[in-house]
């Protein structure tokens, strides 16, 4: 029983090309906090949306711990390239699917990225929805943002030391925006604006120079199933 995944050179297309990505189980490890849980996660739609729901199946009935997890994908990330370097410039994507909701089980994720960079691996980056219970200097290894469901989070998540991510039903704009309720702007995901891959893009791996600016990255509802998706406004 596989209770995370790690892909080589993933297919998907959002993230772009010579990228890993790691997959946890959503039903395990994300907190039951994240309004997108069980309500169309993008993560289960669409091609991902196959080995995520494997992934959940393969786990519904097991009694593993959240740091068991943790530690199962930990230890894939850490073994990826342990024998030979990995190769120029590999980024890497955790959490493709699932979080990591404690700080023993993230210490342990953040440390096996630091090992992956020691073997070759450049750079690493995802989003939280466990950002209230895990400060951000415990992922100083990644670059990480907070998912955040409601506006008035963005200040609360700030003080945790997150730039913010939230998901809007529009963009005001292509370019940098204001949302009301918050001072900090937003910047439209390059990729739903003008479809630059995050290997091109590269903005979610500055997430502290984003807190430094007071800016975060807006997504757009989408999928099948975006009338389910709950919205910043």
């Amino acid at each position: 029983m596989k209770l995370a995944l790690y892909i080589y050179n993933s297919k998907d297309r959002k993230i772009g090309v010579n990228v890993d990505a790691t997959y946890a189980s959503i039903s395990k490890t994300c907190p039951d906090t994240c309004s997108q849980k069980n309500s169309g996660c993008y993560a289960s739609l669409g091609p991902t949306g196959i080995h995520v729901n494997r992934l959940d199946k393969s786990v519904e009935d097991t009694k593993y711990s959240t740091l068991e997890f943790a530690k199962a994908e930990a230890d894939l990330i850490k073994n990826a390239y342990k024998d030979k370097k990995a190769p120029a410039n590999k980024l890497l994507r955790i959490h493709v699917s699932g979080d990591s909701r404690t700080v023993k089980g993230s210490k342990f994720i953040n440390a096996a990225v630091s090992e992956w960079k020691q073997n070759g691996g450049h750079i690493v980056w995802t989003y939280t929805h466990a950002w209230k219970n895990v400060p951000r200097h415990i992922w100083n290894n990644v670059s990480i943002l907070a998912s955040i469901d409601k506006i008035e989070d963005v200040a609360k998540a700030r003080k945790q030391g997150y730039a913010p991510a939230i998901i809007v039903s529009e963009f005001n704009s292509n370019k940098l925006f204001s949302v009301k309720g918050t001072e900090t702007k937003f910047i439209p995901c390059p990729y739903e604006t003008h479809q630059v891959t995050c290997d091109k893009c590269r903005l979610c791996f500055k997430a502290d120079w984003l807190f430094e600016k007071n800016q975060g990255i807006a997504f757009k509802g989408h999928g099948t199933q975006k009338k389910k998706l709950k919205v910043i406004y």
